[in-house]
């Protein structure tokens, strides 16, 4: 086989992907943006949207939050948070919550996470 032959054949076989770089950026970002599209087509996209919570905790808390509460389920729009002493319960609850609430909002949307509910976990 020749190398042009080569080189049709796998542009051929990976059309949405592209050429991509010796190390396989192209290929890398074309499935960073294919999964989401997936999802979405196969009526998942919103549940995609709910995980991402999960993800960005850390980022949205600050790490001092992150270090002793973290999500551990979504549904119906209910995010329920562990959190690891009863006192960090009470001052996130006390004072926190409506702040935590807000930024999980602006990320994800008010329809992915109506309400939190803190608990010792």
């Amino acid at each position: 086989m020749t190398p042009a032959l080569r080189a049709k054949v796998l542009h051929e076989w990976r059309p949405s992907f592209g050429d991509g770089d010796a190390h396989g950026q192209k290929s890398a970002n074309s499935a960073n943006q294919l999964v989401p599209l997936v999802m979405k087509q196969l009526g998942l996209g919103e549940r995609l949207q709910q995980s991402q919570v999960f993800f960005l905790w850390p980022t949205i808390v600050g790490s001092d939050i992150a270090r002793h509460a973290q999500p551990v389920s979504l549904k119906n729009g209910l995010l329920i948070v562990a959190c690891d002493h009863p006192m960090w319960l009470q001052e996130i609850t006390r004072y926190s919550k409506p702040l935590i609430l807000q930024k999980v909002q602006e990320r994800l949307g008010k329809k992915a996470v109506r309400d939190i509910s803190f608990r010792i976990g």
